[in-house]
């Protein structure tokens, strides 16, 4: 079956709280769930076409043609889940677009980066759109560029910055402003976005990547991109529903009644794709337990009954054996990891005024660039 075409919650939640932040009401944004971000599980999957309507009445709501840009850049780095750690611990920019374009689909299909050599043996990276009913706005593609440049510019020296990045937006007049925004020449108005990195900036090492973290992260996101890969819609609603269902709560039986199915149908069609109950259950578990170690704010004991551990103990054990550090160590590596890398981008307004009114008119509100 064809793999559905969907965004990750952790992604479009803190979009939305963004949206929330820059004025837009969420109970106008054309979907029920916006409204109450609390209820929408970590692991649950959102479908692709709502996600672009969302955007396409967001745009409509603002008319603030640089409001794509001002979301992706306020992002928290656990918006791309486990990817953004991958990212920060990679040993060196070349490396972490490799990883880029394996990893990228567990954070939404609503494209897919490929990375081409360019003349002088630099490298691009180029974003192309996933074909769809309903049109990705340009202001969506600004946010992910926008967040995605901004995890990598957190690994990066502070004077090395792309030799340009351009982007689907038209309105040339706002071309200093984006320059602004990543710190390097934007081209607006191509049909594929693309970030162009020159030779030098590829192999030059990071100097906070931890190579043993890298490999905790990695392994959690290739065994996700695993079952993503072998994964149908059956997979999927599988574990929709036992994030819906709480771990406290969801059992095969409990499942297949929902999906109104016999436990033994269940069970297997489940083997028929390589997969188990068990299996599925402890990959949700194991996805939430890392997005919450990540949160300092969040109790273990509170973690662990949220995922349905009787003791404390019974949690430690399972994180330890599946992660190989225990829950506090690794909460401590995570949540450093994070702060390190939330710095956001420095934006470098030298823009003169008198600039700006040449280029767009000195009363122009799309020039007007707030927070």
């Amino acid at each position: 079956m064809t793999r559905p075409l969907t965004v990750s919650a952790t992604w479009l939640v803190g979009v939305i709280e963004e949206l929330t932040r820059q004025g837009i009401d969420a109970s106008r944004l054309g979907a029920p769930w916006a409204q109450h971000l609390e209820d929408v599980a970590p692991t649950r999957q959102l479908q692709l076409v709502q996600v672009r309507r969302l955007w396409q009445r967001a745009m409509q709501l603002s008319q603030d043609p640089l409001l794509g840009l001002k979301v992706g850049v306020a992002l928290p780095l656990q918006s791309m889940n486990v990817v953004a750690l991958v990212l920060m611990h990679s040993s060196s920019l070349r490396q972490a677009l490799a990883h880029t374009v394996r990893l990228q689909q567990l954070v939404s299909n609503s494209g897919r980066f490929l990375t081409d050599p360019t003349s002088n043996n630099g490298v691009q990276l180029v974003y192309h759109v996933t074909p769809s009913p309903v049109a990705m706005h340009p202001a969506q593609i600004d946010s992910l560029f926008a967040a995605y440049m901004r995890l990598l510019y957190s690994c990066m020296p502070a004077d090395r910055r792309p030799t340009r990045i351009e982007l689907p937006g038209t309105d040339s007049c706002l071309a200093n402003r984006y320059q602004a925004y990543f710190e390097c020449p934007v081209t607006l108005g191509v049909e594929h976005a693309r970030v162009i990195f020159e030779a030098e900036l590829l192999d030059s090492p990071w100097q906070a990547a931890d190579p043993t973290l890298l490999r905790i992260v990695l392994g959690r996101a290739e065994a996700m991109l695993k079952t993503q890969g072998r994964s149908d819609t059956l997979v999927d609603y599988v574990t929709a529903a036992i994030a819906a269902q709480g771990f406290s709560e969801a059992n095969c039986d409990s499942v297949a009644h929902s999906l109104d199915l016999s436990r033994r149908t269940l069970q297997r069609r489940l083997a028929e794709r390589g997969s188990s109950f068990r299996q599925l259950l402890e990959a949700v578990r194991m996805s939430e337990a890392l997005e919450g170690l990540a949160d300092p704010d969040l109790p273990l004991v509170m973690l662990a009954e949220r995922l349905g551990y009787a003791e404390p103990s019974a949690f430690s054990h399972a994180v330890r054996g599946h992660f190989g550090k225990a829950p506090s160590a690794l909460r401590h590596e995570l949540a450093s990891s994070l702060l390190a890398g939330g710095k956001p981008l420095s934006i470098n307004n030298t823009v003169s005024s008198d600039h700006q009114s040449a280029a767009c008119g000195a009363n122009s509100p799309q020039c007007e660039l707030e927070g």
